[in-house]
């Protein structure tokens, strides 16, 4: 049965909050980890440039075969552990620097894992939203999931600025 909109449809909902505050919580890192480099560990070029590359390889190596392996897996499980997964890892950041051991190489390898797991969850999230709401609501859900990650690419950098200024980078 067809639900009259996707505002009612209880399982799009959820993928909907969930994919806006993950795409929210994705700009915002992208905005707060190099400052983190920079104004907390005093990252020069070369480590900066390292970051940079940490997360861009992180993709190309994934990238490769992420396609075909989340064709074998059930997506719903595996976009909640990615984002689950990724979330913790962002998040062992601000309890490492608490606890006084915050490092260059830790910031490596969290964008490096994190951009692996996002990999993963980029080739399967565009196969489950049409196995969610079905063909033939495809294009009014990619509009509302597209709207939110538009405004996230809007807003995130400015509240990942605001963020690091208000609390410290």
């Amino acid at each position: 049965m067809v639900t009259a909109s996707l505002w009612r449809h209880a399982d799009f909902m959820k993928l909907w909050v969930g994919q806006t505050v993950s795409e929210l919580g994705s700009v915002v890192t992208r905005t707060a980890v190099p400052l983190v480099a920079l104004l907390v560990l005093g990252a020069g070029p070369f480590e900066m440039a390292l970051l940079v590359v940490s997360a861009s390889l992180a993709v190309l190596l994934v990238g490769f075969f992420a396609g075909a392996w989340v064709d074998r897996l059930r997506r719903r499980p595996l976009l909640i552990g990615a984002d689950a997964i990724r979330a913790v890892l962002l998040f062992s950041i601000p309890v490492a620097y608490l606890a006084g051991g915050l490092r260059i190489e830790q910031l490596y390898l969290v964008v490096f894992l994190e951009g692996c797991l996002g990999a993963l969850f980029d080739a399967a999230y565009p196969a489950y939203v049409p196995s969610l709401i079905g063909v033939e609501r495809v294009v009014e859900g990619n509009s509302k999931l597209a709207t939110s990650s538009s405004l996230a690419e809007i807003g995130g950098p400015g509240l990942g600025g605001g963020l690091v200024q208000l609390i410290g980078a």
